[in-house]
């Protein structure tokens, strides 16, 4: 199997770099062009089953996606991005004024901090990894398309790396961005990084 695995097109929250996960915006026009030149980009490939995050970035992304392939786009909660808590909706900067220490502290180790407030990383990790476990036992298509966020895709992109720790730290999924993995029985092959490293 196939699985493109793409990050949401940009909102304005995005641009401002902002935290959101349980935040709710929609795409920006920046991000709406986003999303159409991933369906272009796409057209040509044997796509059977788009699942997307159920909050509004995500779904409008895959939304403008399946119209080239006719099928409905498949919510999953599950894939939502983790919830950030007293963090939501707050910059880099305004979230250092309030909590140096534990915004520091999370930044270096961000599987083993608690973001104040929000969800846990065992939690978050437990509902993306369950929610893509139950897509693949539903799929046997050639190829799949999952929308979704940014830690998401760091989530499963660094599962398909070995859990690799240093992986995970270093890959920014980009807005916009898809990452091409083939899945067999056996083994996992990373076919395209979209991503900053």
């Amino acid at each position: 199997m196939r699985l493109y695995l793409i990050r949401h097109g940009e909102t304005k929250l995005n641009k401002e770099f902002r935290f959101i996960g349980r935040t709710d915006p929609a795409l920006s026009e920046q991000g709406e062009s986003q999303a159409r030149a991933l369906a272009e980009r796409l057209a040509d490939e044997d796509i059977s089953a788009i699942y997307a995050s159920d909050l509004l970035r995500a779904t409008q992304t895959a939304s403008i996606i399946a119209d080239n392939f006719g099928v409905d786009v498949i919510e999953t909660e599950g894939l939502r991005e983790i919830d950030f808590g007293d963090w939501e909706g707050l910059s880099y900067n305004e979230i250092m004024e309030r909590d140096k220490e534990t915004l520091d502290s999370w930044i270096e180790n961000p599987t083993g901090v608690d973001i104040p407030g929000g969800e846990s990383w065992p939690a978050f990790a437990a509902r993306v990894n369950a929610a893509f476990d139950d897509i693949l036992k539903n799929e046997d298509g050639d190829a799949i398309a999952l929308v979704t966020h940014g830690g998401p895709i760091k989530l499963l992109m660094t599962r398909f790396h070995g859990g690799d720790p240093h992986f995970f730290k270093s890959f920014w999924p980009q807005p916009g961005g898809v990452n091409i993995v083939e899945i067999d029985d056996k083994t996992v092959n990373v076919i395209e990084l979209s991503g900053i490293r």
